[in-house]
């Protein structure tokens, strides 16, 4: 299985990897039977992303090297063979004298350390969890076997019962002998919350949504975000991941909530924060989810002004700040900015004028393929529903030239519609009013020219406004 890690080093553009700590050396020896490697990575996590730290070249006896004058940040780190394959995961902490051997063709189960230190408990651990899942596996599996009814069948459960148990007092028992130590963040960050017991309803069920309720209420219960180490694991990302995609509801405001949840237990951990703004401004910045924009422009105003934003490329900032300003006036809800463009008679006809209890805002270009198939569609759409749900089109040329404008609008029929030319103004430029850049782009206004949707075209837009209107009734 190939193992991706990016072509970075620890130093990157964006430090999302911190820098070295000052004081200490780190030594880390590698030892693996069967491997035959010239090279050998080092690379550590950080959140969902490998960054490369290291190369160690093979010795006569294929034993690999990696030495530094500066400790390592505490974390879980990766082993890869020179095309890029992970190996095995082990773990970087305290003095950093680490001396780990194993056999290639058998990992992790052949690894150990020559050390006492956390990976000789962390490859124990490994090896324990393997035996008893093939024990696991294996009740299982004898379960099957018996048909519906079978008394045998609760024998098996609680001896199944009695193996979970064993599971869950052997990691607690790591956790707590071990407090303080990164093995014992590091377990403790994968165990899920315990809950207390749902109570029954009515139908005899347990209730889901309180069991689901007090879930997302202590999904964090084990984990430290404000400790820089569980940055430096492959667990924290697909736990945010988890919190926002699937325990939070999909609404922005709702989203907003929950980042703003997490961002404040990370306390004073600059790589937390670090890692998470980085990860949560990509993730919305590039989501094409209507409403989502509003989640980038929270980011920005509440975080990037935050001491600890240093770290980023201060063009990068600048940009990102600037789109946030850009989207921040066309945010579901807002006020549709006001546009006053000549129309084909070369009047000036204003947004505002249209009082209609909807308007679409219709962006369209002559030469635009896309233009050329939704045209007709929204057409139609109008022809057949325009009096039914009261609205009107104001279609906005994006082409300076009148005659190719007109000769469209005769050409599709595109008759009753408000049409008005974008590039012959009163008002500031639409297309940094609208943050339109292509086409076609549509909005969606109510009565006082609020913003109801955008960037849907004619088949979303007439499912929006036949289900606005049935919530009505």
């Amino acid at each position: 299985m190939r193992f991706r890690i990016l072509l970075f080093t620890v130093l990157s553009l964006l430090t999302l990897n911190g820098t070295l700590q000052a004081q200490g050396k780190f030594k880390i020896t590698v030892k693996l039977e069967g491997l035959s490697d010239n090279s050998i990575i080092l690379a550590s996590y950080v959140g969902d992303k490998q960054f490369i730290i290291d190369t160690a070249y093979a010795t006569k006896n294929f034993t690999y090297l990696f030495e530094g004058d500066s400790l390592l940040p505490e974390g879980m780190y990766i082993i890869a063979s020179e095309s890029k394959s992970k190996l095995f995961d082990f773990i970087v902490s305290g003095k950093q004298n680490i001396y780990i051997t194993g056999a290639k063709d058998n990992m992790p189960l052949s690894l150990s350390s020559k050390y006492e230190d956390e990976n000789r408990i962390l490859f124990d651990y490994i090896r324990f969890l393997q035996q008893k899942q093939k024990e696991m596996a294996a009740l299982q599996a004898s379960r099957k076997r018996f048909k519906p009814g079978n008394d045998s069948i609760g024998i098996v459960n609680n001896m199944i019962d009695i193996l979970d148990d064993e599971v869950q007092r052997h990691i607690k028992g790591i956790i707590n002998t071990n407090r303080g130590k990164f093995i014992s963040v590091f377990l403790n960050a994968m165990q899920e919350p315990e809950l207390p017991e749902a109570p029954i309803l009515s139908n005899g069920r347990p209730d889901s949504v309180f069991a689901f309720n007090q879930f997302r209420k202590h999904f964090w219960d084990n984990i430290n975000l404000a400790d820089d180490r569980v940055i430096r694991t492959p667990v924290i990302h697909s736990k945010v991941e988890q919190y926002i995609n699937k325990l939070t509801h999909p609404a922005p405001d709702s989203i907003i909530a929950s980042i703003d949840n997490v961002m404040r237990m990370t306390g004073s951990s600059k790589e937390a924060f670090k890692y998470l703004i980085w990860y949560l401004t990509i993730k919305y910045e590039s989501s094409e989810i209507m409403g989502h924009d509003a989640i980038l422009v929270h980011i920005v105003d509440k975080y990037f002004g935050d001491p600890r934003m240093s770290w980023m490329n201060p063009t990068v900032k600048e940009n990102l700040i600037k789109r946030a300003n850009t989207l921040r006036p066309i945010l579901i809800g807002k006020e549709a900015p006001l546009m006053i463009l000549l129309d084909t008679l070369q009047n000036p006809v204003s947004l505002y004028s249209v009082k209609t209890k909807y308007t679409i805002i219709y962006f369209w270009d002559p030469e635009c393929s896309h233009c050329k198939k939704e045209s007709p569609l929204l057409k139609d759409f109008f022809a057949e529903f325009r009096q039914v749900y009261d609205f009107q089109v104001y279609a906005v040329c994006m082409d300076t030239s009148w005659k190719n404008m007109k000769e469209y609008i005769h050409k599709n029929k595109l008759d009753g519609m408000i049409h008005v030319n974008g590039y012959y103004s009163v008002t500031p430029d639409f297309r940094e009013l609208y943050d339109v850049h292509s086409s076609p782009v549509m909005y969606l206004l109510d009565e006082k020219k609020n913003i109801i949707a955008k960037r849907i075209l004619t088949d979303q837009m007439k499912s929006l406004i036949q289900k606005l209107e049935n919530s009505k009734k």
